[in-house]
């Protein structure tokens, strides 16, 4: 059977049909594509959004995933962070431009701090009465009670006070308001010694024996300015008191601080040497059991620290035994009193002193002639500087930098050979 003439023509067009689809596939899958590489290009390079905190900076390179490129916003970009909200942004880097976004977030509470208040009942205050100060970034802050307050009674009412900015962020602070029948209009008074006497070089609590007191408030603190004395030069100096009550009633009282320079005896030094002797000898203990005793305490019970006491060995000694630290100086000094007051000859001796050098030790002689007694420890733990003769010591100072390199002509006691 033959072909219609109608069937001859609807294959005619779907042949054509057929060769105009194939062209235009092939065009659509191009674009499909092109767009994909376009839009793994596109997530690849940048951040579609930024969150930066109200106030903060921002830079077009933040939207950028490689730190090493660099970019810039459009020109018709407007960059603030000054007030939270999301906002578009052109981002040019290279041959691209990006669209993105801006957020910026305010997550950070305002900053509130409070007073108390002293009122009637004919004056409720409202809360912001007690603010002392108030801040946040965006400027709008409101401020309201925390709860409910009742002003029936009077007295001390807690308080608490809401700080709130526009983002919901909220900072609480706590006071309390004093609600009185009537006004306070008397201040309270500062007694007490004022008067203070202090030795130079020590301290001083200025608050000890001073009292106040206030007809209506029980627990007021006395406020001290010692901004003009000087605990370490000798003088009178004036300081001042100040109290405050609660309804801002204030006594204002001044003493003197008179700074004196301390005065060392040997009765005061000696007093504390026979204390540590009471515990480190007895009568039956030989002269070098003595001192072997005391360079042992002096060694275990006096720390060293830098002092400025040289010069004055009774202070150097005080200081010494009854701080239980120092330098060299006071190492010396601590066994010089207590070798004294354990019946042990002993002499000073010093170091030939340069710009950065000075060293203070002891001799002592149990019998046997003189002897070096250096209890101050060195770094080079093997020392020891208990009963070594002079030739032992110059041995050791020789291979340790002159470490007691001292003067013949002036401390002469081992020029005679005295040693045994």
């Amino acid at each position: 059977m033959g072909m219609t003439k109608s069937s001859k023509n609807n294959k005619k067009k779907t042949r054509k049909i057929y060769r105009l689809f194939i062209p235009l596939a092939a065009v659509i899958a191009v674009c499909l594509g092109v767009g994909a590489y376009f839009y793994y290009d596109y997530s690849s390079r940048v951040y579609s959004s930024c969150v930066v905190e109200l106030g903060g900076e921002v830079s077009a390179a933040d939207f950028l995933k490689n730190p090493d490129q660099t970019a810039e916003f459009t020109s018709d970009t407007v960059i603030t962070t000054d007030f939270p909200g999301t906002y578009d942004v052109g981002i040019v880097s290279g041959k691209y431009t990006y669209q993105c976004t801006l957020e910026v977030q305010d997550t950070v509470a305002p900053e509130l701090t409070v007073k108390q208040l002293t009122r009637t009942k004919e004056e409720i205050p409202a809360a912001q009465d007690f603010v002392e100060s108030v801040s946040d970034l965006s400027g709008d802050v409101s401020v309201y009670f925390g709860e409910a307050i009742s002003f029936d009674n009077y007295g001390q009412i807690p308080i608490t006070i809401v700080a709130e900015d526009g983002s919901g962020n909220k900072t609480e602070a706590d006071t309390v308001l004093n609600l009185v029948q009537e006004y306070d209009i008397e201040p309270p008074v500062i007694e007490g010694q004022l008067d203070k006497i202090v030795y130079a070089g020590t301290s001083v609590s200025f608050k000890t024996d001073v009292v106040v007191t206030d007809n209506v408030d029980t627990d007021i603190e006395v406020q001290v300015d010692s901004s003009k004395v000087d605990l370490d030069t000798p003088g009178e100096y004036t300081v001042v008191y100040t109290a405050t009550d609660s309804m801002g009633n204030m006594d204002l009282k001044e003493g003197t601080i008179t700074v004196i320079q301390q005065e060392y005896t040997e009765e005061e030094v000696f007093a504390l040497a026979d204390e540590v002797l009471a515990e480190i000898i007895t009568d039956d203990m030989s002269a070098y059991d003595k001192a072997h005793a005391i360079y042992v305490w002096v060694q275990g019970n006096i720390g060293y620290s830098e002092s400025e006491d040289s010069g004055d060995w009774l202070k150097g000694a005080y200081d010494g035994l009854k701080n239980r630290h120092g330098d060299c100086y006071n190492y010396f000094a601590v066994s010089k009193a207590l070798l004294t007051r354990a019946g042990i000859p002993n002499e000073d001796i010093e170091i030939i002193p340069t710009a950065t050098r000075h060293h203070y030790w002891n001799v002592i002689d149990c019998g046997e002639g003189w002897r070096h007694f250096d209890t101050t420890p060195r770094l080079d733990k093997s020392f020891k500087g208990f009963y070594l003769t002079d030739e032992e010591l110059m041995t050791y100072s020789d291979a340790h930098y002159h470490s007691h390199n001292y003067d013949r002509e002036i401390y002469t006691y081992f020029n005679d050979n005295q040693e045994q």
